[in-house]
């Protein structure tokens, strides 16, 4: 990382936060690391675990020096954070975030940003059902793969900060636009979460007298509805303020429903034997 960056302060140090921390520090990271947070007891726990070096709960305490700053809370919130910290950046400051949405917090911020502090996009696609700092890993971001989304407002030299941050823990990076971001993500990420939140709902519902469904699941129910377990407080903002692109990944899913429901009243084992061999084909081709 440039030697002209020496603090960082991580706003909301949870699992992703906290993770960036530790992963900074294992990669040599020589510089300082300041926690900001809405809870001194969750700021603790990073602190003893080693994730930031530095704690605080004022704002103009942790801004203030800060040449970059990574807000690391649920979507909704990304955009009044950032409000907030412009009011007390420095002068070059760069801002950047987390969320697993771009288009709308992006254009509020840059409705509001100062020309002398610069924002960035960044979605880095790793983590778990988990949200705590509990959690936290060093190794979290290691050959994960991470989105950089600017905009034609986006500072070159601020773009080029952030990904070598990102590169500097261990991700992958690559960029597109926020408009790409999410629809791709909408069916990669929130449509296969939205799915197994159903699916665990579904059978959560169905019993009759010999007993509950879910008291006769095994492992396959556990894989495919463990991303279920994940918050819910951070999954709604991300459903609300990405509805618009995850809307026709749903209905695409419900027009594949429609057409299996099909093929087992019509009794076509032909089309049931080609749909189960295009889906395995699909995830034997993913190396994870």
């Amino acid at each position: 990382m440039d030697d002209n960056f020496k603090n960082i302060t991580i706003l909301g140090v949870g699992l992703i936060g906290g993770s960036l921390g530790l992963a900074l520090k294992k990669h040599k990271f020589s510089g300082t690391i300041m926690g900001l947070g809405r809870r001194l007891s969750t700021l603790e726990i990073a602190l003893e675990k080693g994730a930031v070096d530095r704690i605080t709960l004022d704002f103009a305490e942790a801004i203030e020096s800060a040449d970059i700053v990574v807000i690391s809370t649920p979507v909704e919130l990304i955009a009044p954070m950032a409000e907030q910290v412009a009011k007390y950046a420095q002068d070059g400051c760069i801002i950047t975030d987390v969320g697993s949405v771009k288009r709308m917090p992006i254009s509020s911020i840059e409705s509001f940003l100062p020309e002398n502090v610069h924002f960035v996009g960044a979605h880095p696609m790793a983590g778990s059902e988990k949200s705590s700092v509990v959690a936290a890993r060093a190794d979290l971001f290691e050959n994960a793969l991470c989105i950089l989304t600017p905009t034609e407002k986006t500072d070159p030299k601020a773009l080029k900060m952030i990904e070598s941050l990102w590169r500097n823990v261990g991700a992958n990076v690559t960029v597109m636009s926020p408009t790409e971001h999410d629809f791709l993500i909408a069916a990669a990420s929130h449509l296969p979460h939205l799915t197994a939140c159903l699916l665990a709902q579904t059978v959560g519902d169905i019993r009759n007298r010999a007993g509950n469904a879910l008291d006769f699941t095994a492992t396959g129910f556990a894989d495919t509805t463990r991303i279920a377990a994940g918050s819910p407080e951070i999954w709604k903002g991300i459903f609300m303020q990405n509805a618009d692109m995850l809307i026709p990944m749903v209905e695409k899913l419900m027009e594949k429903l429609e057409a299996f429901k099909k093929i087992l009243a019509n009794k076509d084992e032909s089309r049931l034997e080609k749909i189960l061999t295009q889906a395995k084909k699909v995830r034997d081709s993913i190396n994870r």
